[in-house]
């Protein structure tokens, strides 16, 4: 057996990519990687199928790559599939580059075909692509030149998703080296030769310098990038459990304390570990940091969130329509404008004057109110005291209880002084911030209604 066909066969098992019983679609160009990975495949007897896409770049060069890569299917006798796609036009209407542009469409149209034959009942379990160390070490570098953090060094990894790289252990040399001693054909991408784009003037000029003083590069980077994917998993492990002690879960909300944060080792990449998944970026964190030396109200968002600073806690919280968003309340008196109304209020001495009874209209003990008050949209997991009422009562339980129709529900908004709600607006205040007999001033509130 050749060696690169056992070391083929080694790595697939080692890394448990797929098995024999498993249906493959392989990406294929017609280029040496590709095809290479066809014949090892063949040669290894798994079942699979090829997808080529035309993405109509290079005129005349491009159709001899789709009839180069139909022919293949043909030599080898199994499926092929084809599309042709619009790189260019896809790449200007989404304002990415054309290599960006062509990854996206290739890997959409990989995934839709699996979706198809899933649901026509003759799957396919994975995509493969021919991706090999020298690609991973390219890749490395130019996470490196880019800025990264220990995702981006661990490089290209064999299996994520549906998509499988079993040639990754492989450098092109050794690709190489197997199709000339097979007698295979491919094609050249004449692209492949531009330093233009960023990936190939590494390729083309950066590697081959550092090679003439470390030989070994691209191994070296391959290997390290091994070590740093085992030393990711214990990270991950590390950083779910040190979120696991901090993040303090308040309905659909997610709260930290600065006090405790602070003094975590790698503070700033614990903050980052928690608000990732929710779209804030690495250059997000210094202002993100920077919140705890800020005043209760200050917020970065990303595109679905927002992260704001309430006292002596981080506080994250869903961004939803455009008007439902926290509002800052900062001084004693005031009048603003808001998703859910108008709201005037005002701070006055107790003159043991009647209370009213107008639910738009809310009195409350000044004395117990901290600033800034928050006003927001109420959210599952908010509970209260209503008035009058010694226990708790969650927010969602009580406009059930006050039968107040489903499509108001979701325009109640609430007052909230340092994590406390003060007010269901329109409703009831909560028992803790009621006028007693020795009440010496008044937080006044009247509300407006936009309904």
């Amino acid at each position: 057996m050749n060696e690169l066909v056992k070391d083929f066969k080694d790595y697939i098992r080692n890394n448990k990519l797929f098995t024999g019983s498993n249906r493959l679609l392989v990406g294929v160009s017609g280029g040496l990687d590709s095809v290479v990975l066809c014949h090892l495949l063949k040669e290894s007897g798994f079942y699979f199928e090829i997808a080529h896409v035309n993405f109509q770049l290079r005129g005349a060069e491009s159709d001899r790559d789709e009839q180069f890569t139909i022919a293949l299917a043909g030599k080898l006798n199994v499926p092929v599939h084809t599309a042709h796609l619009n790189a260019a036009n896809y790449a200007h209407q989404h304002k990415v580059s054309v290599q960006v542009a062509a990854r996206e469409l290739r890997y959409d149209w990989f995934s839709g075909l699996i979706k198809d034959r899933k649901a026509s009942g003759n799957p396919l379990d994975c995509i493969l692509t021919a991706h090999h160390a020298n690609d991973n070490a390219e890749t490395i570098l130019m996470n490196v030149f880019r800025g990264t953090g220990l995702s981006g060094l661990r490089g290209i990894l064999p299996a994520r998703d549906l998509i499988r790289r079993p040639l990754l252990f492989a450098n092109r040399n050794d690709l190489l080296q197997y199709a000339r001693q097979n007698n295979i054909t491919w094609v050249e991408d004449s692209s492949n030769a531009l330093d233009k784009y960023s990936r190939n003037y590494i390729r083309l000029n950066i590697i081959p310098q550092i090679e003439e003083a470390y030989p070994s590069l691209v191994k070296t980077l391959n290997e390290s990038a091994g070590h740093l994917r085992e030393m990711e998993l214990f990270y991950d492990q590390a950083m779910q459990q040190c979120l696991h002690k901090i993040v303090v879960l308040k309905g659909q909300e997610q709260q930290v304390p600065v006090a405790r944060w602070r003094k975590l080792p790698g503070a700033p990449a614990v903050l980052y570990a928690w608000l990732k998944p929710f779209g804030f970026s690495p250059a997000q964190m210094p202002e993100v940091a920077a919140l705890a030396k800020s005043e209760s109200g200050h917020f970065i968002d990303s595109a679905t969130h927002r992260v704001l600073i309430n006292r002596a806690w981080f506080v994250l919280t869903q961004k939803s329509h455009k008007d439902a968003t926290t509002v800052l309340l900062p001084d004693e008196k005031g009048d603003i404008h808001f998703g859910g109304g108008h709201l005037h209020w005002k701070t006055v001495t107790n003159k043991q004057q009647p209370i009213p009874t107008d639910p738009e209209i809310a009195w409350v003990d000044a004395s117990k109110i901290a600033y800034p008050l928050l006003l927001r949209p109420w959210k599952p997991g908010d509970y209260f005291y209503p008035l009058g009422m010694p226990k708790k009562k969650k927010v969602a339980r009580f406009l059930i209880d006050i039968k107040l129709p489903r499509h108001l529900k979701e325009k109640v908004w609430v007052l909230e002084s340092d994590r406390k709600v003060v007010w269901v607006i329109g409703h009831r205040i909560d028992d803790r911030f009621r006028i007693k007999p020795s009440t010496s001033s008044l937080l006044c509130l009247h509300f407006n209604s936009a309904l």
